[in-house]
């Protein structure tokens, strides 16, 4: 579905530079836009408190995203070290054949690893990268891509929030906030 809606994108471009070609501009057509999955980790247990695993509605949580993420065609998968956080990254990587990137991140870091996150999303031109968070991380990575704002998600009851991010090679990037 995400993929569906990255080729859109960029047929629209392509199209736009074959209208131009036509008129004798020679525009060629651009590449491929980023396009950026972005959840809050899935449904967590309420112990250990220092690093809960995910509850089995959150297991399947994280089999429902790892369904999404294989129809948009997910290049790179990261997460942070926390168990739910891998958790529910871990089913999506696997499933696609790739290795889960761990970005490290507490609340001393926490702008530090934004800013590492939306740095090495921007180096992923042209890919499809899917990112797990926690619900100030989601957001934040989010606004740095859009240069939106975007509250943090509330942290007992949003575990569904979805942000895509298309990142096109000129332009803005767009926003589109979803559930699932």
């Amino acid at each position: 579905m995400f993929k569906s809606l990255a080729c859109s994108i960029t047929l629209v471009f392509c199209v736009s530079a074959a209208v131009a070609h036509a008129q004798n501009r020679q525009e060629p057509c651009p590449p491929p836009p980023t396009v950026v999955i972005i959840v809050r980790h899935a449904e967590k247990a309420g112990a250990p408190a220092d690093d809960p695993p995910l509850t089995p509605e959150g297991e399947q949580r994280a089999r429902r995203l790892a369904g999404i993420a294989a129809a948009a065609g997910v290049d790179v998968v990261y997460s942070t070290q926390v168990k739910r956080t891998r958790d529910t990254a871990q089913p999506t990587a696997d499933g696609l054949g790739l290795t889960l990137k761990v970005r490290n991140v507490t609340r001393a870091t926490l702008d530090a690893h934004v800013s590492e996150m939306a740095g090495e999303i921007r180096a992923s031109r042209g890919k499809t990268v899917l990112v797990v968070g926690h619900s100030n991380t989601a957001p934040r990575v989010a606004a740095a891509l859009t240069g939106k704002t975007i509250p943090d998600l509330d942290d007992a009851t949003e575990f569904d929030a979805l942000f895509v991010v298309i990142i096109p090679e000129a332009g803005a990037p767009k926003l589109i906030r979803a559930k699932y």
